[in-house]
């Protein structure tokens, strides 16, 4: 604003002290615009800014039974440790526990949201949906009587397992069921050669697994 004062004025100290007081409160002001339009969004939002999205798509960040607690068990059991790793799980205890989401998973979750509150359903939007939640390879096959298969294209974790399960995010059109839900490892899964989709034998190829 000094720069665009008149000659006369240029050099007049109280002014000029008038001009940077009131610049630097329109700079705060537009700040304030800034952070208003761009730190509201799933993208760029933080904190309870993100909390914020999650009321308006009905996601919160806590999620239910979505961790394990680590208990004495056995290989296939979840978050089962081995001997003098874990304490026995007492009867009726729950081996589940809460969590809330740290921003980058979250959003994450908030897309996934997103996806199903607006999804039309279609082949293009469950495969988008899921490869944003995954970042991987998606396979989604009709297997008829209106139910469908999918895939994910590398090996998911414990946690990112249970959090699937625990959200319900995944997208299938009206009147369809899931009725497998599976993860392999792209490039080294088990299969048959005259599938002729580049699967690996016996001894060499990883079995495809549930979740």
């Amino acid at each position: 604003m000094t720069g665009r004062l008149l000659m006369q004025f240029g050099n007049s100290p109280l002014l000029k002290g008038l001009l940077d007081a009131l610049g630097a409160e329109l700079d705060e002001l537009e700040q304030v615009f800034t952070d208003l339009r761009d730190k509201r969004w799933i993208d760029t939002g933080e904190g309870k800014q993100l909390d914020g999205c999650g009321e308006i798509v009905i996601q919160p960040r806590r999620i239910n039974k979505a961790i394990t607690i680590a208990f004495f068990g056995f290989q296939g059991q979840p978050g089962a440790t081995g001997f003098r790793q874990g304490r026995i799980r007492k009867n009726r205890e729950a081996y589940l526990s809460s969590a809330d989401l740290a921003d980058p998973e979250y959003r994450q979750i908030l897309w996934a949201k997103v996806a199903k509150n607006t999804t039309d359903g279609s082949t293009e939007n469950i495969i988008a949906s899921l490869r944003r939640l995954y970042v991987a390879r998606i396979i989604m096959e009709e297997v008829g009587n209106a139910t469908i298969l999918v895939a994910v294209g590398r090996e998911l974790t414990a946690a990112e397992i249970l959090l699937a399960n625990a959200l319900n995010l995944l997208i299938k059109p009206g009147g369809f069921k899931i009725a497998v839900k599976s993860h392999f490892v792209d490039g080294q899964t088990f299969g048959f050669a005259n599938q002729n989709q580049g699967y690996l034998g016996f001894g060499q190829g990883r079995l495809a697994k549930e979740f």
